[in-house]
């Protein structure tokens, strides 16, 4: 076993649960290899498989207490970062159809989804368009430029005249809130954040 991967024991994750951030920027150092590896096997993007990776630690950082509770903390950050990749490409897919297609469910059907997957999609898209509604209108912005436009952090924070560190809390309240408002309508916490990149 190698000097690095010693370094990734229950101990380390119980100190970043308790909100160590060197033991947080270990496990940074110790998975981004890997993980850009993964995304950019499946994006085909080494640019946006580094988006992933930074958005996979930040999902870490902000359930850094659900560490506790996770029996494989190694296998649950890989996956993070694979659902991450895999909506990416998917989000996309749908966007290149909608910008040719007047109709989104033809869309849908045009990839030969499942209909309940198609219900499911559409009622989730719905309960996340609702969630955004109510942002503090720069927090919606903020989160439209990134999830909608696909502008990075240091993009939106030139755009808005604010400085990155103000557009990443900004987003992160934004996710929050749009995290709560979809474990009140019955979504689980653990799929939400799995899922979080297609919003």
């Amino acid at each position: 076993m190698s000097d690095s991967h010693s370094f990734d024991t229950p101990e380390l994750y119980q100190r970043i649960a308790a909100g160590d951030e060197s033991a947080f920027r270990r496990l940074f150092a110790l998975y981004v290899p890997p993980l850009q590896a993964m995304a950019t096997r499946i994006t085909g993007s080494a640019a946006v498989a580094d988006d992933l990776v930074q958005d996979t630690f930040l999902k870490i950082w902000i359930s850094r207490d659900q560490l506790k509770e996770v029996t494989q903390p190694g296998a649950w950050i890989k996956k993070i970062c694979f659902f991450l990749a895999v909506n990416y490409v998917r989000r996309q897919t749908i966007r290149d159809k909608v910008m040719h297609t007047v109709e989104y469910e033809k869309t849908l059907t045009s990839k030969a989804l499942p209909v309940a997957e198609i219900m499911d999609f559409q009622q989730l898209l719905n309960l996340v368009n609702k969630a955004v509604q109510q942002l503090p209108a720069r927090q919606q912005q903020i989160y439209r430029l990134s999830r909608e436009q696909g502008l990075s952090i240091a993009e939106i924070a030139e755009q808005m005249g604010l400085a990155i560190s103000t557009v990443k809390n900004l987003l992160v309240m934004a996710l929050k809130h749009i995290r709560a408002f979809l474990q009140k309508s019955g979504y689980h916490l653990l799929w939400i954040l799995l899922m979080e990149r297609l919003f």
